[in-house]
């Protein structure tokens, strides 16, 4: 079985020729030291990890040295670590988000690094298209407090611009499929912290309820593998997401108290699950040995049987020690699949 095959395996709850990993990111900085590559593509294919996560591709224009303007129409400061930090959001009022034009899907740049990673890897490896399921592009384009703050003092206009940003995830879908063949889409849209939902489970499924399952279908309905990542502690919201459709989901977050061998006990036979090596202990603070432990661990909980993507419990961000992430990969592949 090639990379690829595995990971759609995995993603069908069959046992694979081995267990595989992706990431949703993994730092320039932490590749480069492992492989000499600061480009993602080149590090996937030097670290002979099993898929490569692909945004679409916004353009920019430099405000400042550090700070750039998207496509968007938001001003965001770089960081040093993956993702810049939004500055200014582009709609202010949502009252007025009828004026808002989301970035065109047509554009021909959208997709030029998904089209470079098809290029490279074909069938051999797996290219997962990154999208959204709707609130986190509501908090990009409302920020943080105002989205959270409109999803109770406006939910009619709230419902409103979420329904044109499902719109605009299922069009990219729907684009990415028909020119790329792209067959699993990972969505990352987080609505959690450690210790429950941000708004109350009844607000989540009265105002975006009905817009995740409409994307969910849509996905479906295009025939893709749906990969669905939330940190935190997302329990009250698990089984709804199942019954929408998805088919992994990801982290399984420790940091939240999960466990995988509960997870797996609870889910194993209707999910895949991903996950869960602590990207903010064993892989940032830990030693080889430590981290070698966790993988034998999770593998152990969540293995058997297939239906297992290891991998980080978030990215392999920049405070990964690079030996940390070596050992974590070298470790998995010296693991015997459990039938």
């Amino acid at each position: 079985m090639t990379s690829r095959d595995c990971i759609l395996a995995a993603l069908n709850r069959e046992t694979p020729d081995h267990i595989p990993t992706f990431e949703w990111f993994i730092d320039t900085g932490v590749g480069e030291a492992l492989t000499g590559h600061r480009d993602p593509i080149d590090i996937v294919d030097a670290l002979d990890v099993d898929g490569i996560n692909i945004r679409p591709d916004y353009g920019r224009e430099q405000v400042e040295p550090d700070t750039f303007a998207d496509e968007w129409g938001a001003v965001r400061k770089e960081t040093g670590d993956c993702i810049p930090a939004i500055i200014k959001n582009p709609v202010p009022d949502i009252q007025r988000h009828g004026d808002y034009a989301f970035p065109d899907v047509e554009a021909p740049h959208r997709f030029a690094s998904l089209a470079r990673a098809q290029e490279r890897f074909g069938d051999t490896r797996a290219v997962i298209l990154n999208l959204r399921d709707g609130f986190s592009d509501m908090r990009d384009i409302l920020g943080y407090e105002n989205a959270l703050m409109e999803m109770a003092a406006a939910p009619d206009r709230f419902r409103e611009l979420l329904d044109r940003a499902v719109d605009y995830n299922l069009a990219l879908a729907g684009r990415a499929r028909r020119e790329f063949g792209i067959e699993i889409v990972a969505t990352t849209d987080d609505i959690a912290t450690a210790h429950g939902l941000l708004m109350r489970p009844e607000t989540y499924f009265d105002v975006i309820g009905p817009a995740f399952q409409r994307v969910m279908r849509g996905y479906k309905d295009l025939g893709l593998k749906i990969v669905k990542h939330c940190d935190g502690n997302c329990s009250a919201v698990i089984d709804f997401w199942i019954d929408a459709g998805i088919d992994c989901l990801d982290p399984i977050d420790p940091e939240a108290g999960f466990d995988m061998a509960d997870f797996k006990a609870r889910y194993g036979d209707k999910i895949c699950l991903k996950g869960n090596i602590d990207c903010k202990g064993a892989l940032q603070y830990g030693t080889p040995e430590e981290v070698e432990a966790e993988v034998k661990t999770c593998i152990t909980k969540a293995g058997a049987g297939g239906g297992l993507i290891l991998s980080s419990s978030n990215t392999i961000h920049r405070g990964v020690k690079p030996e940390n992430y070596r050992a974590m990969l070298e470790t998995l592949r010296r693991s015997k699949v459990q039938e």
